[in-house]
């Protein structure tokens, strides 16, 4: 073997060597980054049920407003209301 087949060997094994760590290096931080994603993931689907909860909360207000406002008493007070600011 002349000098140059033993430096494009050894320049062929670094190159083999040097890929497998930087797709050893690019494997643990996309592992990171999935990590991350999920928990991303877990905040927004707390922030959805919290949503969700207020939600709800909310359609129960607007049904009580809903019967306060349709009750007959509430139209006579309101009436009365009217005609005390006339």
């Amino acid at each position: 073997m002349n000098n140059a087949s033993v430096i494009l060997a050894i320049a062929l094994v670094l190159f083999v060597i040097s890929r497998g760590i930087v797709r050893i290096i690019q494997a643990s931080n996309g592992a990171k980054g999935s990590k991350a994603m999920q928990r991303r993931v877990d905040d927004l689907e707390g922030d959805l049920a919290s949503m969700e909860q207020d939600l709800e909360e909310a359609q129960q207000r607007i049904e009580v407003l809903e019967k306060i406002v349709t009750d007959g008493k509430y139209d006579l007070n309101r009436q009365i209301d009217d005609l005390a600011s006339k």
